[in-house]
């Protein structure tokens, strides 16, 4: 007998290769990223000019920061009073790195760059280092600003992934943009005569940086894993196509509410908070699957639920204290990419599901799958109560 006719004949080997595979994934998922984040944003950039100075608020991740400017790296169960002092101690080193690395021009002249102060600051359960630059450029203040990044660059073994967030306002224009593996050079202001001959770079209009932004938010979605998931369990539970829109609609409007409203600053909730609520969300949708399926109560769950994911969506934008039109933009860019990966999602994955429901082991490939996805929410949920400030760890 070959192996296509016993699949045939026997259907509970069907369902055991497909659940085999099902696991091999999620648990591939779970390893990926233990505990569903990746840092999306890297790093984040505030930039200010104040006549012949220009301020420069830089955060980058603490660890990566120490190793690349010599410090060496602290142990996990540091305080973050001893990560703080530990920073002020390697002062010279971090300033030789970054101000070697990162440079501000005026008309293609050089500013003097100074590190005035460094601090720490946490978000979602990541630690930042935040460096307070000052750049000191020529009088004249109406020229061609220029801002070359090359902050933990693949020449320093860091690799091409780094992403930081930019806010700037220089020579009176204001607006957003992403460095990235290849963009790293932000060019603002009037051209001045020192950089008369040089040409444009075609990455930093209007169109490049919204791109930018959209491609953010898109990898936002699809690399944190809990939200993924929760769409699964969403989708796994939806009765047909128009559930599927009345549960993404509300999914939709409740994330984007939040996540306006945690990046203009005026709701600010601790990710010790948010990300011990999202995992139990995935917890309560996958027991909900498993005892009932989809309640006529759900569109309103969903949408408390997705207030919650809104709030995990802002942290990769938490870069900024001040409202400006380029802020705006980069919102709006950055939730249209959540919301292309979210589209993705639901077309790659609901219409799989109609097709397994034909099946005679989809009713208990429904429930594992909600068992699994609800251990995974589990393990999420009781590693960030351990890792919150009042927690065990």
């Amino acid at each position: 007998m070959t192996i296509l006719a016993s699949l045939r004949a026997f259907p509970g080997v069907r369902f055991a290769l497909g659940l085999t595979v099902l696991v091999g994934i999620l648990m591939g998922l779970t390893a990926t990223v233990a505990s569903a984040h990746v840092p999306t944003t890297d790093g984040t950039s505030m930039i200010r000019q104040d006549g012949a100075l220009v301020r420069y608020r830089l955060e980058l991740d603490y660890d990566t920061l120490t190793q690349v400017a010599g410090l060496g790296k602290l142990p996990v169960e540091t305080s973050e009073a001893e990560h703080q002092s530990f920073l002020k101690t390697g002062h010279e080193k971090v300033a030789a790195y970054v101000t070697e690395r990162l440079a501000v021009e005026l008309d293609g002249t050089r500013c003097a760059a100074k590190l005035d102060d460094t601090g720490i600051v946490k978000r979602q359960n990541f630690l930042y280092a935040r460096l307070h630059l000052v750049y000191t450029c020529p009088s004249a203040a109406n020229g061609q600003f220029t801002v070359r990044y090359g902050v933990f660059a693949e020449s320093h073994a860091i690799g091409s992934d780094h992403i930081n967030v930019v806010d700037y306002v220089l020579g009176g224009v204001g607006g957003s943009d992403v460095f990235e593996g290849g963009h790293r050079e932000l060019r603002v202001g009037e051209r001045g005569t020192a950089a008369a001959g040089a040409p444009e770079s075609p990455d930093t209009g209007f169109l490049s940086s919204t791109a930018r932004f959209v491609g953010l938010g898109l990898e936002h979605i699809l690399l944190g894993i809990d939200h993924v998931l929760f769409l699964v369990l969403l989708l796994l539970g939806a009765k047909n196509w128009r559930s599927v829109i009345r549960l993404a609609t509300a999914f939709t409007v409740a994330h984007s509410v939040t996540l306006a409203l945690a990046v203009l600053g005026w709701v600010d909730v601790p990710s010790e908070i948010v990300e011990p609520l999202i995992a139990a969300s995935i917890v309560y949708i996958a027991v909900e699957n498993i005892v009932r399926g989809e309640s006529r109560h759900r569109t309103l769950v969903v949408f408390a639920f997705g207030l919650l994911h809104g709030l995990g969506f802002a942290g990769a934008l938490d870069f900024t204290d001040d409202f400006s039109g380029g802020l705006i933009v980069g919102l709006l860019s950055f939730n249209l990419g959540i919301e292309l990966g979210q589209l993705l999602i639901v077309l790659l994955v609901f219409p799989l599901l109609l097709l397994a429901r034909r099946q005679s082991w989809s009713s208990r490939a429904h429930l594992t799958t909600a068992a699994i996805v609800g251990v995974i929410g589990l393990f999420w949920l009781v590693e960030r109560l351990l890792l919150s400030p009042g927690g065990a760890a």
